[in-house]
């Protein structure tokens, strides 16, 4: 990934074997959640740690609110 203050995943990075988004890049081509590992909703969302459904990431925001 480049250096900056962007979040933003290139697709090259993605689909790299040796990089750490793979497991994130299977996930969302599997569209499923990579916490629960059930099938991502469409209010899925990429999060610091993969590619979470809504129910998880929204559980994750308000852990993070309340901590």
């Amino acid at each position: 990934m480049k250096n900056g203050t962007s979040r933003a995943v290139l697709v090259g990075d993605l689909f790299q074997s040796d990089g750490p988004f793979l497991t994130i890049a299977e996930d969302f081509l599997a569209q499923r959640c990579g916490l629960c590992r059930h099938t991502a909703d469409d209010e899925a969302r990429f999060t610091n740690d993969g590619y979470w459904c809504s129910s998880c990431a929204s559980a994750l925001a308000a852990s993070v609110r309340q901590g």
